[in-house]
């Protein structure tokens, strides 16, 4: 605690000689290191400042100001919104900044001074100096970063590689990038406790912020989990689930991350989507870097991409209905998903049926004209049929 007071009362002073005239300084409060980034997610420039709100008086109107030793950086305004000053708009990510306040209480020099007061006159209050003294360790801790140790049961996520067939971790949660996270590991924390956690180039620990846990510790949601193949599509329950803030999946948090415990003890992790109109959930596996797991096919990934399906909500409902009807209470994608041809196993009659498709007739006239045409192969025949089929129809075309 002393530490931080001496720091208050050094800033403090430097605010008090610098006054102007008609000018008070009430209390100075200490946020700790906060990081600055110019807003611009491809360069590299961040830097980390001591962070203190300046609480004063000028001429009887009270006024707050943001400050670090280069100045005042953002202010409070009448209505509480937070502005950040104009030499610094361009030199500050707005949102991380908001981000960063948003999660830390300030420590005041009024209230500290109050507090060191009474501890020296022993008055008694020993569970409210307590409470404060844990604060400033906490924040002298956050100061100085924490080194990430290896431990071979983190499960370790490269934040560049897809996990839908377009969006990877980066596209799905901006502010790793922003924070120059190279990657991500999933830990087990406790029995039933998990947490994400971001490493940068420098080997230091990276709090993620829009990353939030869900549910509690032990959800009881069923989630329609798919495997890396799509050869199995089951309902399980998960350990954890940890929403994406501000996602853009269908309004916000509707998309995210579960975990639970797998082999030897490292966390599974999936990309869930969440149906609102249900409130129901479907997941496919994330590649880890750290485990002998199957790269995750092509197809499953494009079912959870929202651009190439139908909604959530339709793929959910399908998936269910074919698992409660399947004495096993499993399925697969290629029963659930949206292409028409997966669920023939003959691949010929699927050739057969797309040429149809192509020429906008049914399936057993394309038979009855494929049965007329000569060749060696079913392609060559196909074709055949098809130009037979494309010139009768240009001919009723011209009559």
């Amino acid at each position: 605690m002393e530490k931080i007071i001496e720091k208050l009362r050094e800033f403090k002073a430097i605010q008090e000689g610098n006054v102007e005239k008609g000018e008070i300084i009430i209390d100075i409060s200490y946020y700790g290191k906060i990081t600055l980034s110019k807003n611009d997610p491809d360069i590299s420039n961040e830097t980390k400042e001591d962070l203190y709100l300046v609480k004063k008086e000028t001429n009887g109107k009270t006024e707050i100001e943001f400050r670090t030793d280069k100045g005042v950086i953002a202010t409070i305004g009448e209505a509480g919104q937070v502005q950040i000053s104009q030499d610094f708009k361009e030199l500050i990510n707005e949102n991380e900044f908001l981000l960063q306040l948003k999660n830390v209480i300030p420590l005041s020099l009024e209230k500290l001074e109050e507090l060191e007061k009474a501890q020296n006159d022993k008055t008694g209050q020993k569970e409210q100096i307590s409470q404060i003294e844990e604060q400033t360790e906490e924040r002298e801790e956050k100061d100085t970063p924490k080194k990430y140790i290896e431990n071979p049961k983190d499960a370790k996520i490269d934040p560049t590689k897809k996990i839908t067939e377009t969006k990877t971790f980066y596209d799905l949660l901006p502010e790793a990038k922003e924070k120059g996270v190279v990657a991500v590991v999933a830990r087990r924390k406790s029995n039933l406790t998990f947490e994400f956690i971001g490493i940068n180039s420098a080997g230091e620990e990276v709090k993620l912020q829009t990353l939030e846990q869900t549910e509690g510790t032990n959800p009881s949601k069923d989630i329609v989990e798919i495997n890396a193949d799509g050869s199995s599509v089951k309902k399980d329950q998960v350990s954890a689930m940890f929403k994406i803030k501000n996602g853009e999946n269908e309004g916000n948090q509707n998309e995210g991350f579960t975990v639970k415990l797998g082999e030897y003890g490292v966390p599974e992790v999936s990309y869930y989507r969440r149906s609102s109109e249900l409130n129901g959930y479907s997941s496919i596996p994330v590649n880890l870097e750290n485990t002998n797991q199957k790269r995750t096919d092509r197809d499953v990934r494009e079912y959870m991409e929202k651009t190439k399906n139908t909604t959530t909500n339709d793929n959910i409902e399908r998936a269910e209905e074919r698992i409660d009807s399947n004495e096993n209470n499993e399925t697969e994608l290629e029963n659930i998903d949206d292409d028409p041809y997966n669920d023939i196993e003959d691949p010929s009659e699927i050739q057969i049926r797309k040429a149809a498709a192509r020429c906008k007739i049914s399936v057993e006239e394309f038979k009855q004209e494929l049965e007329k045409q000569a060749g060696d192969t079913l392609e060559e025949k196909i074709e055949k049929a098809e130009d037979e089929i494309n010139e009768q129809f240009r001919g009723r075309s011209g009559r």
